[in-house]
């Protein structure tokens, strides 16, 4: 027998669909709402919407860096059965990512100086006020969304995040027309509707927080209260301000790919635009905007795919399913990489066409994009992989290295690469358009091949996932069918495979004995839905680690407390009594128990 991959698709299946419905969602409403604004109050209100959205990014980034920093950080706490410390990440981050809500709501006072700084005191400032006034105003809600967009998908409930994502956007988009269409709200209307949908929508969550497959809880981030009546209770109090604070460091230090992100993003926007205007012109910005609304493109067809990493990966690295974490890299890089390739296809051979969708329909200029589109996505393939690292390196505990490729992806090794290729290729006589996209393919080629060389020299003898090798691994790792026969061959070969590991002969009956019980309750009570068992044991110099994974009914064997009621479960009670512990926990919506037993060395 060995391990197959069922399970790890079945979950990949499972949140990838409404992984791309959120992000199709959140990109499509981005589209459509500006559509809105320029068609129903015209360019300069949508100029002013754009202007505004600085203050919207500033204010989303602490919910934004601590929703998903805290989210992959509570994945793998609870892939780790650390679930008290999973709860005070989630707890943690909720609590201040809300302070910090409620501070930018007060600052909505602020909202003419800000208004002013932006724009310069010229014709905008009065629509630009009016949309960062309502837009400050509605900063709790906002920041309360984004913490339950991370954290929902990842407890157990990824097409509750999906719907909430879609029905808010949905909201947004109709109450957009309705207010534009018929009040003089303007662009505080534009705002107004964005604050709305997010906040009605929260009654999809209605949903998650009653659901038995929930798992993370809100806890008092910092415990005590004013009154503390026994002499340890100072003590106590500081222990529990101190764990918040290391919840808050870990949720923190986990987004900060996040947060380089945002920073970069937003230096590279101003730093290639006034090159483009100053150096090209206004047709090289407008080809420029093309070529973005094409990465754009390629967010919302393959963005979802990857994110799957974020909801799955954590859980499964914290397990040390190191298995489960390459069959996942495998499927996500295979899909993502044969919808770019459909992709690729249609922007090479049909550039004109697609350069025609946003309203460049003929003359010198759709020959110059079509042209400059052709290079462009030359770095679409290495644009992939470098999205692909600063995900799987975030979910993986290396924030480090995925800071690295996010710093570089972004911003470190394109504005200097255009700042070289423009002039260089001004010095030679050839075309400024065409070298900047030139800057971009090779921009993310340096980035791959900086971040690989990095990786190598950090990293001595470890392979591009950072995994251990498959022979130093001493690991049984299997998958059985929920079938009692096929169940009857494993403790005969845990058996064998603990004497091969020198565990002593009395430990390695025990827990053979103690999985035997296991399978034949998960196969007899597991339900319909419970074909497959994945089971692993890890044999570690102190102890034997035993886990079992199966896709049935919701059941706790730490609970049961007698061979009575329901069901008549038999030989739990005997399975806890012959191990040292027994923990379990309800991940991806899959049944997680681990067993351990003290090793114990065969006598030579």
């Amino acid at each position: 027998m060995e391990r197959n991959e069922k399970l790890i698709k079945t979950k990949l299946w499972q949140y990838l669909l409404p992984s791309i419905m959120m992000t199709a969602a959140l990109q499509l409403g981005n589209i459509v709402d500006t559509m809105l604004v320029g068609n129903i109050l015209g360019a300069d209100a949508m100029s002013a919407v754009k202007v505004g959205m600085t203050i919207d990014h500033i204010m989303e980034i602490p919910g934004y860096v601590l929703g998903v920093g805290g989210s992959v950080a509570a994945g793998i706490l609870l892939g780790k059965r650390k679930r008290d410390e999973a709860n005070r990440v989630f707890s943690v981050t909720l609590t201040v990512s809300m302070l910090c809500g409620i501070l930018f709501a007060l600052l909505s006072v602020t909202s003419p100086m800000l208004a002013k700084a932006l724009t310069g005191g010229g014709s905008l400032l009065r629509d630009v006020e009016r949309f960062v006034f309502v837009t400050l105003l509605g900063a709790p809600v906002i920041s309360l969304a984004l913490q339950f967009m991370s954290y929902v998908a990842v407890d157990n409930n990824p097409s509750v995040a999906s719907a909430y994502v879609i029905v808010s956007n949905v909201i947004n988009l109709a109450l957009d027309y309705l207010i534009l269409k018929f009040t003089a709200l303007g662009t505080a209307g534009a705002a107004l509707s964005t604050v709305l949908g997010y906040g009605i929508a929260m009654l999809v969550l209605i949903r998650y927080l009653r659901s038995p497959k929930r798992m993370l809880r809100y806890v008092m981030p910092f415990g005590g209260g004013k009154d503390r009546k026994h002499p340890g209770e100072d003590a106590k109090q500081g222990r529990r301000e101190g764990q918040a604070a290391g919840a808050f460091v870990l949720a923190f230090s986990t987004g900060v790919p996040t947060l380089l992100y945002m920073i970069f993003l937003t230096l590279k926007d101003l730093g290639l635009n006034t090159m483009i205007v100053r150096l090209i012109g206004n047709d090289a910005m407008a080809v420029y905007t093309v070529c973005t609304n094409v990465v754009l493109l390629v967010e919302l067809l393959v963005g979802g795919i990857i994110g799957t990493i974020a909801s799955i990966g954590g859980v499964i690295y914290g397990e040390k399913d190191y298995f489960g974490i390459r069959s996942l890299v495998k499927h996500v890089l295979l899909y993502s990489y044969a919808v770019l390739a459909v992709l690729l296809v249609i922007l090479l051979v049909f550039p004109e066409a697609v350069v025609a969708l946003f309203g460049i329909t003929g003359g010198a200029l759709l020959e110059m994009a079509a042209a400059a589109l052709r290079i462009f996505v030359c770095s679409l393939p290495f644009y992939l992989l470098n999205k692909f690292m600063t995900t799987y390196y975030q979910s993986t505990e290396k924030t480090k290295l995925s800071g690295i490729v996010t710093s570089l992806q972004t911003c470190v090794a394109i504005l200097p690469l255009a700042v070289v290729f423009l002039f260089a290729a001004r010095a030679a006589g050839l075309d400024l358009l065409n070298a900047l996209m030139a800057a971009f393919v090779f921009s993310e080629i340096l980035t791959a091949v900086t971040v690989c060389i990095y990786r190598k020299m950090k990293y001595k003898g470890q392979g591009f996932l950072l995994l251990p090798k498959r022979e130093e691994e001493a690991v049984y790792d299997i998958s059985v069918v929920a079938d009692l026969e096929e169940a009857e061959r494993v403790p005969r070969e845990i058996m064998e495979f603990c004497q091969a590991h020198q565990v002593d002969a009395g430990r390695a009956n025990l827990l053979a004995v103690a999985a035997e019980e296991m399978l034949v309750n998960i196969i007899r009570y597991g339900g319909k839905k419970a074909d497959t068992i994945d089971i692993n044991l890890c044999i570690t110099e102190d102890i034997l680690l035993f886990r079992l994974r199966d896709n049935g009914v919701p059941f706790d064997p730490t609970d049961y407390s007698a061979d009575t009621g329901e069901y008549e479960i038999h030989g739990i009670e005997v399975v806890k009594n012959i191990t040292d512990r027994m923990q379990y926990m309800r991940v991806l919506d899959l049944n997680h128990t681990v067993i351990e037993m003290k090793r114990g060395c065969r006598e030579s």
